[in-house]
């Protein structure tokens, strides 16, 4: 029985991604890399030559953060402040989260109370958290309770903003059909206006995120000098520039994973819904 050349494999016969397809792939992604690498190396190289030529006091090396950072997972410190920040970090964003998103809701749904509401949560959000301290520690106590009310008291306006946002953005002729088959409100957020909405609620988490980590920190250094925040008080009260620089580059690598992992998301649902808008 003889084989049509229209249904033989264009790679000889095997199914599946060519190899040649596979190297092509890896060097788009080798060539994309290589500009961050470089500016990488470049920024190390002129950070480890700028501390080598400073007091040690004012500035440290790579090297020697490095080494600080070694000697803070030697005691242990490292892996318990970061296990506290966290801590109070996942709370408060997940408190943020759960009155965010019902306050956006309603606020999106309703403009009389928005009108109301919205001016207030401009005001605290513009106001720096740092403060309102001594009134949180009147209030919580410079415990954990004021830590996690500190981190969310700045966390969950982003969220509630672009909640709201993206509900007043909502297809209106979706809203309609739905109110035309007699969809009540509860099913029109469920099935029309949230799903609608899930880009500009990815943008506000985003925000959220990068909001908690500035909490996060002040609240451990002004309040309960615990976690990240407080290595960081603590190794620059004693000059240890070293020990301190190594808190701070991973507080900052932490921040660029989470913040870009929420940025990776909020692409996503955002290529979704043009893609949905376009069908």
């Amino acid at each position: 029985m003889s084989t049509s050349p229209l249904s033989t494999p264009a790679n000889g016969g095997t199914s599946g991604p060519s190899p040649r397809g596979a190297w092509v792939r890896v060097r788009g992604y080798a060539r994309d890399m290589t500009p961050p690498a470089l500016a990488l190396l470049v920024f190390l190289a002129a950070w480890e030559t700028l501390g080598r030529l400073t007091d040690p006091i004012l500035f440290a090396p790579p090297s020697r953060v490095w080494s600080g950072f070694l000697e803070l997972l030697e005691t242990g410190r490292m892996q318990r402040a970061f296990g506290i920040t966290m801590n109070a970090l996942s709370v408060s964003f997940l408190l943020s989260v759960v009155v965010g998103l019902p306050l956006g809701l309603v606020l999106g749904r309703w403009k009389l109370l928005s009108d109301v509401v919205e001016p207030y949560l401009d005001a605290i959000y513009a106001t720096p958290r740092v403060v309102l301290v001594p009134l949180i520690i009147l209030w919580f106590g410079v415990g954990y309770e004021g830590r996690v009310f500190l981190i969310w008291l700045g966390t969950f306006i982003p969220i509630v903003i672009n909640t709201a946002i993206g509900v007043r953005n909502a297809r209106r002729d979706l809203v309609e059909v739905a109110t035309s088959f007699g969809a009540d409100e509860r099913q029109l957020a469920r099935h029309v206006i949230l799903p609608g909405s899930v880009p500009y609620i990815m943008a506000g988490l985003r925000i959220a995120m990068g909001r908690a980590l500035v909490g996060v920190i002040v609240a451990e250094i002004f309040l309960d000098l615990t976690g990240l925040g407080g290595i960081i008080q603590t190794e620059s009260a004693y000059f240890r520039t070293h020990r301190m620089l190594a808190a701070v580059l991973v507080i900052a690598l932490l921040g660029t994973v989470l913040i870009g992992a929420f940025g990776w998301l909020e692409k996503r649902f955002a290529a979704w819904k043009e893609s949905a808008a376009s069908s």
